[in-house]
């Protein structure tokens, strides 16, 4: 048996079903965002390597018994696809190693891919049928470089099998370490409920024709606001952690077992994000215990030193292909390896899958049901909520206020609003409402210039956002029997908040005057 059909149906496999890739990403992001073991997931992937394997050297050794003519068309055809996938894999490559605002090409490759497959294979089919001479020499050179990819696996197979076999540290999901004695201080609370993509422009300056968001207003109206705050960043996992830390990081990069490694502009080098350098570490140092409802960023594996309690929420964050495809680290390594064959017949008989959509909805009930459980909890006293609304996709009915998948930002605005007034009011009736403090932000606005590109994009958000990226995120601040608002016009940092934050901890900042001074201060 030659062994060169063998080499290009491995190679021929890895280049069809690249979603191994995402394990191998050298930033390992996917790895950092996804929160869990992979084990049956990487499982899934390898029995699926292995199928595509044996399917593509039988369907190569098939094509030696086509007549001369046929088999010229289909060597043609099946370097065309090769060609293809080459330039579809690379690009996708790039897309997640670069360090440029890769989600822009990310929108743009979704809609150009197509277009250019079709391109290649009419190219590559008519040189077969007209021009043969042409098309063999550079049909042999396209079978050799898949030939070549194949010794690829010497590497990436067993990369993979170390990875599944690398089991995530318990707790990075959830855990609760507090016990019936834990106590915070006993006159204080924080309620930090940060709502992701939010736009101070889109609530307060330029509401959008017939749109209502009274809890925003009048929390507004009985807090301090920063209207002119500049963001930290432009990316949720470099923004949140900068805040916890006081310090600006531009490039982050994760390790297999779930750290955090960023870069900074100060210094050029790869540095270990510290726990105990944050607030939350100030707070457990200055008797206050810690609680974490997070979206998107791993925090409990992040930060599981300074918290008495949290969870993680991971259903549509950084979601890797093989689980868009039905895949789960739950199910079994044969389900997930048939995970995506279902999907792929689901398509051919035009049944529904499952939308972005879903799966954002699902993320929001479950940090919503966390937030509940941890609000009403007064032993926790230092509280952070991160929510995923406003941020796309849209999730909801402003005419009708019920979740459904759909929608647009404009929409999850109102769902931000109507979630909002929910828990102000949870924390209201709460035994520990006339000491608490809530602090309302945004990790940045809402990003236009990202959101335009995608095929999700609507008129009605064309109209609202008037063709422009106002890049302010909001800040508001209510202490404790606070009635009436006032605003900080001048530019201030986001990084600010964790300044402010830390004052709070440390028992130096308590009532709106206590910050009017801190803001003057900063400002001179």
């Amino acid at each position: 048996m030659k062994i060169r059909p063998m080499l290009e149906g491995l190679g021929a496999a890895l280049l069809l079903f690249p979603s191994y890739m995402e394990f191998l990403i050298p930033s390992n992001l996917p790895l950092y965002h996804h929160g869990l073991p992979v084990t049956n997931l990487i499982g899934g992937v390898l029995v699926d390597l292995l199928c595509i394997t044996i399917l593509a050297t039988c369907f190569l050794f098939a094509i030696q018994y086509l007549s001369t003519a046929s088999q010229g068309i289909v060597r043609a055809l099946f370097a065309g696809i090769m060609l293809w996938r080459i330039v579809d894999v690379a690009f996708k490559y790039w897309i997640a190693t670069t360090t440029l605002n890769n989600s822009r090409y990310t929108f743009w490759w979704s809609a150009e891919r197509i277009r250019s497959c079709v391109v290649i294979l009419l190219l590559a089919v008519t040189l077969g049928y007209f021009l043969p001479r042409i098309a063999q020499p550079a049909e042999r050179a396209v079978r050799l470089l898949v030939a070549a990819f194949a010794f690829s696996a010497l590497w990436t197979v067993p990369h993979l099998i170390h990875l599944a076999l690398l089991r995530q540290p318990e707790g990075f999901v959830a855990f609760n370490h507090l016990t019936a004695s834990a106590h915070s201080e006993p006159n204080k609370r924080i309620v930090w409920i940060l709502f992701d993509e939010l736009s101070y422009d889109q609530i307060f300056d330029h509401s959008f024709t017939g749109m209502e968001l009274p809890n925003f207003n009048r929390l507004r109206t009985q807090s301090v606001s920063f209207s002119n705050l500049s963001p930290v960043g432009f990316y949720t996992d470099r923004i949140i952690p900068s805040i916890f830390m006081g310090r600006r990081i531009d490039q982050i990069r994760g390790t297999l077992d779930g750290r955090l490694l960023y870069k900074d502009g100060s210094q050029n080098r790869w540095l270990a994000y510290d726990p105990s350098a944050t607030f939350f570490a100030l707070a457990q140092q200055n008797g206050w215990t810690t609680g974490v409802d997070d979206w998107f960023n791993p925090a409990c594996q992040l930060l599981a030193s300074t918290l008495d309690v949290c969870f993680s929420e991971f259903s549509d964050s950084q979601i890797l292909t093989t689980e868009e495809y039905g895949a789960s680290e739950e199910k079994s390594v044969l389900v997930n390896a048939a995970a995506p064959w279902n999907e792929f017949i689901a398509k051919l008989t035009n049944r529904r899958t499952q939308q972005p959509a879903n799966a954002h909805v699902i993320a929001y009930r479950n940090v919503m049901t966390h937030a509940y459980t941890l609000i009403e909890n007064d032993q926790v006293g230092f509280l952070y909520v991160h929510l995923p609304i406003p941020h796309p996709p849209g999730i909801y009915d402003r005419q009708r206020h019920i979740l459904r998948p759909g929608g647009n930002y404009l929409d999850n605005m109102v769902l931000a609003d109507d979630t909002l007034g929910t828990l102000l009011q949870q924390i209201d009736t709460s035994p520990s409402a006339s000491r608490t403090t809530v602090i309302v932000s945004s990790d940045h606005s809402w990003r236009v210039p990202l959101w335009k590109s995608d095929e999700s994009w609507t008129a009605e958000e064309g109209r609202a956002s008037r063709g422009r990226f106002d890049e302010r995120p909001v800040l508001l601040i209510h202490f404790p029997g606070q009635t009436s608002g006032h605003d900080v016009a001048s530019a201030q940092p986001e990084l600010l908040e964790h300044d402010i934050i830390s004052d709070m901890l440390l028992g130096k900042m308590n009532t709106p005057e206590d910050l009017e001074a801190f803001v003057a201060k900063h400002s001179q």
